[in-house]
C-alpha cells in the first residue's frame, strides 16, 4: 500500500516518539515537538487515516495511537533510513571476532554475546541443524582403559563428540582398526543417510572382530541423529526491564517464550540465508510473539548451514540501529568462517 509523503513523515513520527516513549502518541505532541510543518488539525486527520490503514492502533479510547505491525513493516522496508555504525561501535565488534576461535559453537556465541552488549536487547545464537551435513572424518581415542571418545568432524567444520563406557578393558588393536574401517566407509555420506542405512556399512566382518563395536555403533547413531537445535541467549535481563513486559500478559508471554522457545527454534529454520529477517508481532504465527519483534541473519556457506544470530525485543525496537548492526555483526561472522584454519575445528579433534 501506497502513502503520500504526508503521511509517510507522520508515521515516521509517531514510530520515533512511541520507541522513545513507549506511550501512545498524540497529535499534539507531533505537531509540537517535530516541526512537520502540518498542523494539529491535519495531523490529527492523517493519524486518523493512517489508524484506518491498519499502520496505527489507538489501544484505549482517550489516548494516542501506537505503531501496529504493520505500519512498523511498512517503516521498515519504505521509510527508515539505517544509521551508520560507529568506529566504536565497530571496533568493540571486530576485537570479539578476530580471535582465534577453535569452535564454531564458541565464535557465534561470541556474536550473540556482542550483540545483546551492543543493543541492550536479547540475542539468540543457534548452531546449524546436522542432518544435512556430511561426514569429513571419525576419529576414536581411547581414554583410559574402559572408555573411547567418538568425534565426528562435519564438513561444515562442525565437531560432535561423545563419550562411551565400556565394562571391561578395550582392546588398542580392535579401536583402530574400527577407526579405519568406519572412515572408509562412511567419510563423505550424508548424516541422515548414514543413520538409516547404518547396518549396510558397518558390515559383519566388523562385528566378527569383536562385540565392543555394538555400543560404537550405537552411539555414533545417536550423534549422527541428533536433530535438537540447542538455543544460546544472552542478556535476557535487558528485556525484563523495558516497560512493555510490566503488563503482565507481556511478561507470561516471554518467559513462555524462554521456557519453551519453540516459536524460536521455527522462526530460525524458515529464516532466508545470508539475509537479515525480520519478523514484527502479529508476523510471527505464535500468539506468544504478538508483542515482540525477532531478527536473524542464517549463516550460509557453500549451501552449508552453520547456523544463525539474532536478536528478540519488543516491537518498539530500534530498527534503524538494531539492523545495521546485525548485518555487521552477521557479515563479520561469514567472513570469519570462509577464512577456514583452526577454525574448522580439526586442532580440537587432534588434540584429544
Amino acid at each position: 500500500m501506497l502513502l503520500d509523503d504526508r503521511k509517510k513523515r507522520i508515521l515516521e513520527a509517531v514510530i520515533e516518539e512511541y520507541n522513545a516513549t513507549a506511550e501512545p502518541v498524540g497529535s499534539g505532541k507531533i505537531a509540537s515537538d517535530y516541526n512537520l510543518g502540518f498542523s494539529p488539525a491535519t495531523i490529527r486527520n492523517e493519524m486518523a487515516n493512517l489508524e484506518e490503514m491498519g499502520f496505527l492502533e489507538q489501544p484505549h479510547v482517550s489516548a494516542g495511537r501506537i505503531p501496529s505491525s504493520s505500519g512498523y513493516r511498512f517503516y521498515i522496508d519504505s521509510i527508515m533510513k539505517e544509521k551508520t555504525l560507529s568506529p566504536k561501535e565497530k571496533q568493540i565488534i571486530d576485537d570479539v571476532l578476530k580471535e582465534d576461535v577453535i569452535k564454531f559453537d564458541s565464535l557465534i556465541k561470541e556474536a550473540s554475546n556482542i550483540l545483546a552488549r551492543i543493543t541492550n536487547y536479547t540475542s539468540i545464537a543457534v548452531g546449524p541443524q546436522m542432518n544435512n551435513c556430511t561426514v569429513e572424518e571419525i576419529k576414536l581415542v581411547k581414554l583410559g582403559q574402559d572408555r573411547l571418545m567418538i568425534v565426528i568432524l562435519a564438513d561444515n567444520g562442525i565437531i560432535k563428540e561423545s563419550i562411551i563406557k565400556y565394562d571391561g578393558i578395550l582392546p588398542e588393536e580392535n579401536i583402530q582398526i574400527f577407526n579405519t574401517y568406519l572412515n572408509q566407509k562412511l567419510k563423505g555420506l550424508n548424516f541422515e543417510q548414514i543413520y538409516e542405512n547404518i547396518n549396510a556399512y558397518v558390515e559383519d566382518e566388523l562385528y566378527n572382530i569383536s562385540t565392543n563395536v555394538i555400543p560404537l555403533v550405537n552411539e555414533l547413531n545417536s550423534l549422527l541423529i541428533d536433530k535438537n537445535v540447542d538455543i544460546h541467549m544472552e542478556g535476557t535481563k535487558n528485556l525484563l526491564e523495558l516497560p512493555e513486559l510490566k503488563q503482565t500478559n507481556t511478561l507470561k508471554n516471554f518467559l513462555n517464550i524462554l521456557e519453551t522457545q519453540d516459536a524460536l527454534k521455527e522462526l530460525i529454520n524458515n529464516g532466508y540465508d545470508g539475509n537479515v529477517n525480520v519478523y514484527i508481532g502479529q508476523e510471527n504465527a505464535f500468539e506468544d510473539l504478538k508483542d515482540f519483534t525477532i531478527i536473524t541473519y542464517k549463516q550460509k556457506i557453500n549451501d552449508k548451514e552453520l547456523g544463525t544470530i539474532g536478536l528478540i525485543g519488543p516491537k518498539r525496537m530500534d530498527y534503524k540501529k538494531v539492523i545495521p548492526i546485525i548485518k555487521y555483526v552477521g557479515d563479520a561472522l561469514q567472513e570469519k568462517m570462509k577464512q577456514g584454519g583452526s577454525f574448522d575445528g580439526r586442532e580440537q579433534s587432534d588434540e584429544s
